[in-house]
């Protein structure tokens, strides 16, 4: 073996990485920090993933030269003393490619080994993940079950004329959001949408957050107004609801009331024969299904549902 040339080539490889290296941290440091976006995104990842991969090489190539260099300077030092030639029999050469072999062999084994025991878990906790949507999800349709009738009939009046505030009904509405949070499973949150008085507006949603307290320390209720909703899923599934009717939801939705990818589910409060009023409840304690944050598997879980297989109503 020329360690002499070998120790030449190392070293110009091991610059040429780290000048390549100098350059992409520069893009990368720009591109990321500075918020230039010189870079469209698979680039930055390919740069990001560069710029691993060259360090490491180099990272590498750095303890090679130094091998090299010490090895060149036993050899110089053995020249020097004229110590003889170190003979290697060509049995043990044989022995050593085989054992080269050998451990090549059994890492990839054991490469190969640990990616189908890290598929196998990852299959295994996505499994575990859907019995346990299906579960919370379960769950909160017999919450929604539960809610719809512990509206009043004060407060069902001020959401159908929307006279909460006259009526005196604000502070009866809050406090039956928040007992809805801590007495039912997974800590649900509940948002009512009702029909806007305002044109042109047509929904106004409520939920705990649009409820505060003025400076005399009077409660007030400023509902969030909807002209319409952003997707058109979401809007006809509201609409079909005023109409007491169910819409089939075959895909996922993330929309501003309505979000199928955590486990959730609606109903409608009625007064005299009519739908007055949209009740949606959401998991609040369950894990995010989308993308848990802890997770060691890097696919995200694509969980999603279709709503109460029944219409529900107080």
């Amino acid at each position: 073996m020329n360690h002499r040339f070998l120790l030449r080539l190392v070293t110009n490889l091991a610059v040429f990485l780290l000048t390549l290296a100098c350059f992409g941290t520069v893009l990368w440091v720009i591109d990321e920090f500075l918020q230039w976006d010189i870079l469209p995104p698979i680039w930055s990842l390919l740069v990001r993933a560069g710029l691993v991969a060259g360090g490491i090489i180099a990272f590498v190539m750095v303890v090679m030269n130094l091998l090299l260099s010490l090895a060149l300077l036993a050899e110089a030092s053995a020249s020097r003393a004229q110590l003889p030639d170190y003979a290697v029999s060509a049995r043990l050469k044989r022995r050593v490619r085989q054992s080269i072999v050998v451990v090549l062999v059994a890492i990839a084994l054991i490469i190969g080994g640990l990616q189908i025991t890290n598929q196998l878990r990852a299959r295994a906790a996505t499994q575990a993940a859907q019995v346990q949507f299906v579960q919370t999800q379960t769950e909160m349709d017999r919450s929604v079950e539960q809610v719809l009738p512990l509206f009043t009939e004060p407060i069902l009046n001020g959401l159908a004329n929307n006279t909460l505030t006259e009526s005196g009904q604000i502070s009866n509405l809050a406090k039956l959001l928040e007992s809805v949070q801590t007495s039912f499973p997974n800590a649900p949150t509940m948002v009512i949408v009702t029909r806007a008085d305002q044109a042109p507006f047509q929904y106004a949603r409520i939920d705990s957050s649009r409820i505060s307290a003025n400076s005399q320390g009077r409660l007030t209720l400023t509902p969030q107004l909807y002209a319409t909703f952003p997707t058109e899923q979401e809007t006809e599934i509201i609409e079909q609801l005023f109409e007491e009717q169910l819409t089939e939801i075959t895909g996922p939705l993330g929309g501003q009331v309505i979000n199928t990818r955590i486990p959730s589910s609606w109903g409608v409060l009625q007064q005299d024969g009519n739908a007055i009023t949209v009740v949606y409840l959401q998991s609040g304690s369950a894990p995010d299904f989308n993308n848990f944050g802890d997770r060691r598997y890097r696919d995200t879980y694509d969980f999603y549902h279709t709503g109460p297989e029944r219409f529900l109503t107080n």
